[in-house]
């Protein structure tokens, strides 16, 4: 991470490698989706046992992604109005 100090105000900047671990995560997530769906597909001789099962875990896989997009543009957003304010010398008191 990345940290910046302008007019006695401290910037923190977030390092494209943290936004790159996440866009990976993301990758991971969808294809754990995508090999559920090759292991258990609805001509599966049991998927009528472990499809309520299946399902749940597909659908908590899909909002972890959901949740991460929201850090990704969080993340994104706030370094560049960070970043943007650092620029024009001003700072935000929270």
């Amino acid at each position: 991470m990345l940290l910046l100090v302008f007019n006695r105000a401290v910037v923190f900047v977030v390092d494209m490698d943290d936004t790159q671990e996440l866009i990976a995560i993301q990758q991971e997530l969808s294809g754990i989706s995508s090999r559920l769906r090759k292991i258990f597909p609805s001509t599966h001789p049991q998927f009528d046992s472990v499809f309520e099962d299946v399902g749940a875990a597909s659908y908590y896989i899909r909002e972890a992604g959901y949740r991460l997009e929201s850090v990704l543009m969080t993340v994104q957003g706030d370094s560049a109005g960070s970043a943007s304010d650092a620029e024009s010398g001003e700072t935000e008191i929270e």
